[in-house]
Parts: structure tokens; C-alpha cells; sequence
């Protein structure tokens, strides 16, 4: 048997997440699954990096599956994204060891959420951005960032719907950014993340930056609990994974 690895991208617009959904819910896991099988003439289990959620999108989603066909690589990806829907598309593929699992493997995942912080949203990013005209305090905001570095117990900044799951994650890296068109760019990288833990620490910081909450409370939350910020949650609209590290 031979282990292949893919990194794809899609947009998450049409689709109720990646992970497969009950008959009839449209999924990324599902299409790649049934095109993948019909290019390759027999079924395929197929592995991922990261369970990305409704309306959410990547750059970066890492997949693999086990075949016993040698593949000519070109010529599959060709076949494969001949026949993909429009809004998914393999990037690259390549062999890996048959050990390798795209999920368990992973060192790290990184997400990126997009703003549009002025009086325009262009058009080109409608899709894919939310916008806020209010003026953002963007060295608020980057403190706030740093609060989240580290490992801490996010609980307060996951879906309430989590129970009995170990809240305790390491963030490695959070920045945020802004672009000379008023794009701002929020950076995460971690080990691994709660259920809507990114949309709500985006919409968390985006609250101190139009000064409706202080950094006191995001450090008392992750200190000592307290409220649950999911009522801070951004749409998924602007939230893509962009990178998977091995």
C-alpha cells in the first residue's frame, strides 16, 4: 500500500464544514472522498489535518489516503481537479511513508481571519472578510493577541457545546496586522483548537479595540475562567487555515 499526501484548498461558502455531515449535507470530506475514489477506480479512507467548520475556508487543509496503485502524480492531480467542483482544488501532492497521518502528525496549525477596517469593503473580498467602519485601536489589539501566547486554558473562548473536552491549548504565535487598504490580518498558531476558539478570540480582541472590553478581562478569563466570551464570535466568513506543519 501507498500513503499520499495532499494539501487542498477550497472555499467553504457552499459547504456545512469539512468533516462528513448526515445525507445530504454538502462537505468537502465528502467530494474529495468520491472523487478521489472514482479517479483512483476504488474507495479511499481519507485522513485530514484540521476539521474546519461551516463557511469556513483553507489554503492549507492537509489530507492523506492509501492506495495500492503507484500514481504518475501530475496526471492524477490533473484528473482529480478535472472533475472537483469549482470551489475545491488540489494544490500538491507527493508520497509520504505509509505511518504518516495527516491529523496526528501535525505539529501545528495556523489560521487567518480577515477585516475590512474602513468606510469600502472591496468587492474582491466580500466573501471572505468581515467589515467594521468604526476606527480600531490596533496597539489594543495586538497587546490583546499577546495575552492568548502560551499555553493556557481557553474554556472561556470555545462554543459553550463543549463538554467533558480538555480546554488546554498552546498558542505559539497570534498577530495582527494591517495592510496600506485597512485589511487586517489576525495570525494564530497552535497545537490544536477548541470549537470556534479562533472566531471568538478574533471577536474578543476586535471588542478591545472598539474599547467595549480591557485586557483585564481577557487575562482574568484565562486566569481564572469567568465569563464566556462565544457571544464575542466573528462569522466564519473571514476565517481561513492557511498552513499545517509537520
Amino acid at each position: 500500500m501507498n500513503n499520499y499526501l495532499a494539501i487542498v484548498e477550497y472555499d467553504g461558502t457552499g459547504f456545512n464544514g469539512f468533516q462528513v455531515q448526515p445525507e445530504g449535507t454538502r462537505t468537502v470530506q465528502e467530494e474529495l472522498t468520491r472523487v478521489i475514489s472514482r479517479v483512483l477506480g476504488h474507495e479511499i479512507i481519507l485522513q485530514y489535518a484540521g476539521r474546519t467548520d461551516a463557511g469556513v475556508h483553507a489554503r492549507g487543509q492537509v489530507i492523506n489516503f492509501k492506495t495500492g496503485l503507484e500514481l504518475e502524480l501530475y496526471r492524477f492531480k490533473w484528473s482529480v481537479n478535472r472533475i472537483l467542483p469549482e470551489d475545491i482544488g488540489i494544490k500538491t501532492i507527493k508520497k509520504v511513508p505509509f505511518s504518516f497521518d495527516s491529523r496526528r502528525n501535525a505539529k501545528f496549525r495556523e489560521y487567518r481571519y480577515y477585516v475590512a477596517n474602513a468606510n469600502y469593503q472591496n468587492v474582491f473580498l466580500k466573501k471572505y472578510s468581515i467589515l467594521i467602519t468604526r476606527k480600531l485601536d490596533m496597539r489594543l489589539m495586538k497587546k490583546a493577541a499577546k495575552i492568548f501566547v502560551g499555553k493556557r486554558d481557553f474554556a472561556s473562548f470555545a462554543s459553550p457545546s463543549l463538554s467533558g473536552v480538555p480546554t488546554m491549548r498552546r498558542i505559539y504565535r497570534f498577530t495582527v496586522s494591517r495592510d496600506n487598504e485597512g485589511v487586517i490580518t489576525f495570525a494564530v498558531v497552535a497545537n490544536s483548537f477548541l470549537y470556534n476558539m479562533v472566531r471568538i478570540m478574533v471577536g474578543t480582541i476586535l471588542e478591545v479595540g472598539k474599547g467595549k472590553r480591557s485586557l483585564d478581562d481577557l487575562k482574568q478569563a484565562i486566569a481564572n475562567g469567568g465569563s464566556n466570551f462565544a457571544s464575542s464570535m466573528v462569522p466564519a466568513c473571514g476565517l481561513f487555515l492557511t498552513r499545517v506543519e509537520y
